[in-house]
């Protein structure tokens, strides 16, 4: 069996290439098609005459501009390659202009075979695009393996917060529906027993980062905000500087940083927004509350500490590794085989 993957620049498509191929699988990469175009059909040809039968579309940004996607599509089936797309973001699609949801909509239509990350994007798809569900399978996103080999001590350390501090994180991109402003809220009524750590970079959303930055010069020695994009080198000293992770979302389909912050043996506090009761089971790998709620927030986070969250983190990080990217290969494999079939 063999596959063409586009596009060529995700750490997800590399660590399922790499997966693929441990088990016999062909990948090849394509890169997007703006100027490469011309060469990318060479490609499609020339991988064709080699065996290559199944496109796999992981990101629709590698078509820049929808006539071309469409026209792309039908070269493919010209040729007989089956289609399948893995929608890694339905949020993407949710908060789209009309023109860009549309052009989801038609490759939805278009495609052989799709992938979603949890069951409740099902719904989710077809309240988005006002059509059957139909040939879709919910393939769950494995954690990715980040450097994690500094302790606790020496990440808060390096960070400069105490050893003795209850230390909450909330970890990604800072945007308002994310609920950074309700957990700063929500962190003015802790005691002083607590320390916040807001890590993500605010160029997207300088409002709410300048909310924050303006909280963390009165709170300076209890709350650290970290505004910048982290790689991923770096991505366990926060992490394991801390005790909580945090994520008041207003809005999600799905996280990532929940199986992330798994990985690093840490529970996290979530609003039920989304997929989240899908990705925790609450009381115990986390808590499960109310959005838009800074009293019930207030709430989870004194209540955790006084459970044995430690002992939560445990069993999220074990959960975690269930979803292996082994797995994620073995279940791909198999719809290939039917897409095939």
């Amino acid at each position: 069996m063999k596959v063409v993957m586009i596009p060529n620049n995700h750490d997800y498509i590399f660590e399922l290439k790499v997966n693929l191929e441990s088990k016999g699988i062909h990948v090849a990469l394509m890169s997007y098609f703006h100027y490469a175009t011309p060469i990318n059909i060479l490609k499609l040809l020339i991988l064709k005459l080699k065996g290559y039968n199944i496109f796999h579309i992981h990101f629709e940004y590698a078509f820049p501009f929808t006539f071309l996607m469409k026209i792309i599509v039908k070269f493919l089936k010209l040729l007989n390659y089956k289609i399948v797309w893995t929608i890694h973001d339905i949020s993407n699609i949710y908060t789209s202009k009309f023109r860009t949801k549309e052009k989801s909509r038609w490759l939805y239509q278009n495609t052989d075979y799709k992938f979603v990350h949890y069951t409740s994007n099902l719904t989710r798809l077809k309240d988005c695009f006002n059509v059957d569900i139909y040939n879709v399978e919910v393939i769950f996103h494995p954690v990715f393996n980040y450097p994690n080999n500094i302790t606790t001590e020496e990440a808060r350390k390096r960070l400069g917060i105490p050893s003795s501090k209850k230390v909450i994180l909330s970890f990604g991109m800072i945007k308002k529906y994310k609920g950074q402003i309700e957990l700063v809220k929500a962190f003015e009524k802790l005691n002083k027993d607590y320390f916040c750590l807001i890590v993500g970079s605010g160029r997207n959303d300088p409002e709410t980062s300048e909310f924050i930055k303006k909280k963390a010069k009165q709170y300076k020695d209890r709350l650290l905000f970290i505004d910048k994009y982290i790689p991923e080198d770096k991505i366990q000293i926060y992490f394991n500087a801390s005790d909580v992770v945090v994520l008041p979302y207003k809005w999600i389909t799905q996280s990532g940083i929940v199986p992330l912050a798994y990985s690093f043996s840490k529970p996290v506090i979530i609003t039920d927004v989304g997929a989240s009761s899908e990705m925790v089971t609450d009381g115990e790998t986390g808590l499960l509350i109310p959005p838009n709620n800074i009293d019930v927030l207030v709430q989870a986070i004194n209540q955790i500490f006084t459970k044995n969250y430690k002992q939560m983190g445990i069993k999220a990080h074990a959960d975690t590794r269930m979803l292996s990217w082994e797995k994620l290969a073995e279940n791909t494999i198999k719809i290939y085989r039917r897409v095939i079939s």
